[in-house]
């Protein structure tokens, strides 16, 4: 267990001011909610908000608490976290500088950069052509989305999507998000003209 062997442990000074907690070795699958739980029964204090991290729009294993005040930045509250399990893992609880990040056009950040809050839809397996405009015309009659703001991002190409185009969806809320991934989850694009050559995927960001 990652606190046995952290019994001296001490805060550098560089990160006595930290007001962030890092947490490593979570679950690809831990939402906010689990998160909150474990801070819960490791019943430390001024936690005042949580976040998951996620690299093109998935989780990396890894999440961040925010202390209210560098005063609760202490190694008791390090090692209360690390002493608890999600998902039958035991997390590694580090001090941290970071700096906010521009996460949405990337997709890579903070949960709270990204403004999910389990709104924001990731599908992929489209069509590389496939621009916005079409995927709002063709699959997204219906659904409701936040007034006055741009709510379809097209992502980045990267390696492991390389054959297809993914898109960020921005719902009006936590059902119309969860109504989307049920509607397009492993279903096929446009199977009158492609048959079942684009199998789309979609899940919920938490």
């Amino acid at each position: 267990m990652a606190s046995a062997i952290r019994r001296a442990r001490r805060i550098s000074p560089s990160l006595q001011n930290a007001t962030l907690i890092k947490l490593t070795n979570i679950s690809p699958t831990a939402t906010p909610a689990d998160i909150r739980r474990l801070v819960l029964r490791s019943q430390i204090p001024g936690v005042e908000d949580v976040a998951i991290d996620n690299t093109f729009l998935e989780p990396n294993g890894s999440a961040f608490l925010t202390l209210a005040h560098p005063d609760y930045l202490v190694p008791r509250s390090l090692d209360a976290l690390e002493m608890v399990t999600i998902s039958g893992l035991h997390p590694i609880a580090e001090p941290s500088n970071r700096k906010p990040a521009r996460a949405l056009f990337q997709g890579s950040g903070l949960s709270s950069e990204l403004k999910s809050d389990g709104k924001n839809v990731v599908v992929w397996g489209f069509p590389h052509i496939l621009d916005p405009a079409a995927l709002d015309q063709q699959a997204l009659g219906g659904f409701s989305f936040p007034p006055g703001e741009d709510y379809i991002f097209k992502m980045p190409t990267t390696p492991k999507y390389s054959s297809c185009s993914r898109f960020m969806v921005r719902l009006a809320s936590v059902p119309e998000a969860h109504r989307l991934v049920r509607q397009l989850h492993m279903t096929h694009w446009r199977p009158d003209y492609h048959g079942n050559k684009y199998l789309i995927r979609a899940r919920v960001i938490y």
